[in-house]
């Protein structure tokens, strides 16, 4: 192994032919730098300077080295340059059901940009069919979504029990109350959300509860929704993950159904500093 500093000597007598400006260019003195080139030829076992009174010649031996020596150099300063540049973040893929609360994923985003900088998300919105074949492909590393029973080879973590609950206008006549009957609403108009994964069950409940719901809206678009609910035009139904203090969530009497949210893993990591702020903001911890 050839010390770095002996390839500098040599590169700056080779180019200037000469030992006093060879060791001003790099900054030592001569007999330094002559004692570093008498290191180099025994390292090397051969002479690569011939030596005269008027001048420095490069032997052949010399010749030969000089291209090596150039290559060395080139590829040491290369690889400074490499070092100095910052290092590429590693990505993290997730996907996100879509029925995840906005709000919640923007609050993740936030502490995400202020406390991981070497970590890149790539997030992916879809349906829970979707986000499973995208987990079984590899094209995803992990997915924020509902699990279900037969998720067990995905490794489920879950994070959350979200029950379904009536969304009411502040206003509304029944929204002071701790629990309503489904018997209750008959009268109230329905925004729909027909992305909702428990929309079957929604349906049955209040069928067996003989109310037939009129609807105000039918959409895929929760910030629709609530636009409805805070005009008091229509009342909803969705999972108390969404309350956020502009309407009120009111459990309906009778209806247990529960949804449990967590992160399904692929084949990327299970730790993650994303990973980490999702479960502070689900878990409080």
């Amino acid at each position: 192994m050839i010390d770095q500093y002996l390839l500098r000597y040599f590169l700056a007598v080779a180019e200037t032919g000469n030992f006093s400006r060879a060791a001003r260019s790099v900054a030592v003195t001569q007999p330094t730098l002559s004692a570093g080139i008498a290191k180099l030829e025994r390292e090397l076992g051969a002479r690569l300077f011939d030596r005269d009174r008027q001048r420095v010649a490069l032997t052949p031996a010399g010749s030969r080295f000089l291209v090596r020596a150039r290559r060395i150099a080139a590829e040491y300063e290369h690889a400074l340059v490499e070092l100095a540049q910052p290092a590429e973040p590693r990505l993290l893929r997730v996907g996100v059901l879509s029925t995840i609360p906005t709000g919640l994923i923007g609050r993740a985003l936030e502490e995400h940009q202020a406390e991981s900088p070497g970590e890149a998300l790539e997030l992916l919105d879809g349906s829970e069919r979707d986000l499973a074949e995208r987990l079984e492909r590899g094209r995803i590393d992990v997915a924020l979504t509902v699990v279900r029973p037969h998720h067990a080879r995905y490794r489920p973590e879950v994070l959350a029990r979200e029950r379904y609950m009536m969304v009411l206008p502040p206003d509304h006549p029944l929204a002071a109350e701790r629990e309503v009957l489904a018997e209750q609403l008959a009268q109230d108009r329905m925004a729909l959300r027909r992305h909702c994964e428990a929309l079957p069950e929604i349906n049955r409940f209040f069928t067996q509860h003989g109310v037939r719901p009129r609807f105000v809206l039918k959409t895929t678009s929760d910030e629709r929704v609530f636009a409805v609910i805070r005009s008091g035009a229509g009342i909803g139904m969705m999972p108390e993950g969404f309350a956020d203090g502009s309407v009120r969530f009111v459990p309906v009497r009778d209806f247990e159904l529960l949804r449990e949210v967590g992160l399904l893993h692929g084949h990327g990591p299970r730790s993650s500093a994303f990973l980490d702020i999702l479960r502070r903001l689900y878990t409080g911890s």
